[in-house]
């Protein structure tokens, strides 16, 4: 079995983008599609630079989720460890920009909200020396939350160095923190 430096365990989601200027969800008409999340986007950089990254989480088996996994795999992502799930949809983000630099965000949770300690080959994952954790949605509701926390604790108890980019979004933490 082939052990990676780092394993990015997480979200993989499609962006759609607004491409109208300054207007937000309700008004945008044209939209550009891009592969999202930010373990991802992580394992993708790490790739990039010539490193070894694997990444964890879960997809829709439908168009939008072989779209994200031939993207990380176009890039040397180990994607191995990706799920297809066969019911849920791959979640889908809506994004525009205003001219002050707001955001305006929508998510569609799908498959990777569904994620559980039961996706993970925890053999794989007991080999990789740092383990990447990220985006504050997986931390707010259950499996996902469950499944974070736990994996958390074993990588602790077997001396994994833990990374976690908390990927802080004001909105989405409102009377959480």
């Amino acid at each position: 079995m082939r052990s990676h430096s780092v394993v990015c365990i997480g979200e993989l989601l499609i962006d759609f983008f607004c491409t109208d200027v300054d207007v937000d969800l309700m008004e945008g008409r044209n939209f550009l599609k891009s592969a999202g999340g930010a373990p991802a986007n992580v394992s993708a950089a790490i790739a990039k630079l010539g490193g070894d990254a694997a990444f964890s989480g879960k997809v829709g088996k439908d168009p939008f989720g072989y779209f994200l996994k031939q993207t990380l795999d176009a890039v040397q992502v180990d994607t191995s460890m990706l799920v297809m799930d066969e019911k849920a949809p791959t979640t889908l983000a809506f994004v525009s920009l205003k001219e002050n630099g707001e955001r305006d965000f929508v998510f569609n949770r799908g498959a990777d909200a569904l994620f559980t300690l039961e996706d993970i080959d925890q053999e794989k994952l007991n080999e990789a020396k740092i383990l990447h954790f990220g985006s504050a949605t997986a931390l707010l509701s259950d499996p996902f939350c469950s499944a974070y926390l736990r994996l958390m604790s074993i990588a602790k108890d077997n001396g994994q160095f833990i990374s976690f980019d908390p990927n802080y979004r004001e909105d989405l933490w409102k009377g959480r923190v």
